[in-house]
């Protein structure tokens, strides 16, 4: 197959009509390098923007269906291929770990640029659901379609709670970034339904662990493989399966409990080396939001000093004195409170981009 790029806020407006191209969607508010570098690594034959259809003499892709890349945000994402066959997969492994059918109604609110957005778009399109498309800035909105699950980042499913979501509502589901417990319990109370929490790669087309929907949902934990299989090396977590047989590393620091439930622990590669004391930021930043809980988000990172971003009405001095009485490793050399925490262009909250901004 030749390949089409979708750079358009509708992909799913162009994909059945494809269906003789492997697809590639991008974010059509991609910054303008980062654009040129993944058309650079696409071999593109198709190129359709909201203004143009480009065409040119890409290579022939056999067996290929969907073209997908890692969110890497300083010129460094690996590309995968996937058939038809591993999109199947993907798509019946969620089919089957939240029983979706012909009767759900899924409001899709991730964008189909990313892994989670696709993957979770290809499952519903296998079970038969209703679907609809709702961006961000829409999503007040979500109501009206009266969906029987959701699944989005956590700071999405946060501006849920200020929605009157009808009984319909079968689960929520988050992936892509930790759910603070605080937030987890809010959910919880508000909906009394299962919030699952889960992991998804894009090696694995957006899904590979979760907490069972009927079941023991562990908060804090991504739940049990799902699709996968998963082994733990030196705290580091790889997977095989979807993709490739071969193990492949997540770049997670991962634990498993009692019961078989993992539990990442943070990106290796974001510890903070403080004077050869090595920081976990995801587990300072859930200490602070205990300690301190007038905070109503944060993010903690930094290469060799630790920095920290945070939103709400809370005193800065009290974030200090609350991050030093760990260590005088841990006190903040930046400390500053912004208004929302700044996403990359892929809409993750990456401490390696945060590095670049600060």
């Amino acid at each position: 197959m030749k390949r089409a790029v979708l750079c358009v806020p509708n992909p799913q407006d162009y994909i059945d009509q494809l269906v003789n191209y492997s697809i590639m969607i991008i974010n059509p508010v991609t910054p303008l390098d980062r654009l040129q570098y993944l058309l650079n690594n696409s071999d593109y034959s198709l190129r359709i923007t909201p203004a143009s259809y480009d065409e040119r003499d890409g290579s022939d892709y056999p067996n290929e269906k969907i073209f997908w890349y890692t969110s890497g945000t300083t010129g460094d994402s690996k590309f995968y291929s996937f058939t038809q066959e591993q999109i199947d997969h993907s798509a019946n492994t969620v089919i089957n770990a939240y029983n979706l059918t012909e009767n759900d109604r899924y409001v899709s609110i991730m964008g189909l640029w990313h892994a989670h957005g696709a993957g979770f778009y290809w499952a519903a399109k296998h079970a038969g659901c209703e679907m609809n498309f709702l961006s961000v800035k829409e999503l007040r909105n979500l109501p009206k379609f009266s969906p029987t699950f959701i699944t989005a980042f956590p700071n999405l499913l946060k501006a849920a709670t200020n929605l009157k979501l009808d009984s319909n509502l079968r689960f929520l589901r988050t992936a892509g970034a930790p759910l603070p417990d605080s937030m987890y319990l809010e959910l919880k109370q508000k909906f009394s339904i299962p919030i699952i929490q889960a992991m998804g790669m894009t090696e694995t087309i957006g899904h590979c662990f979760t907490n069972p929907l009927h079941g023991e949902q562990r908060i804090g934990t991504i739940g049990l493989p799902s699709g996968i299989e998963a082994k733990i090396d030196n705290s580091k977590l790889s997977v095989r399966g979807v993709y490739t047989n071969n193990w492949i590393e997540t770049g997670d620091l991962a634990e498993q409990d009692d019961a078989g439930y993992y539990r990442i622990l943070g990106r290796y590669k974001d510890q903070i080396n403080v004077n050869g004391i090595k920081l976990n930021p995801i587990s300072l930043e859930t200490q602070l939001l205990t300690a301190v809980t007038s905070i109503e988000d944060c993010v903690i990172f930094g290469t060799d000093t630790v920095k920290c971003l945070y939103t709400g009405n809370c005193n800065a001095s009290d974030i200090s004195t609350f991050l030093t009485s760990l260590g005088a490793h841990c006190r903040p050399k930046l400390l500053q409170h912004v208004d929302v925490i700044p996403l990359s262009p892929s809409g993750k909250v990456s401490r390696t981009y945060l590095e670049t901004l600060f």
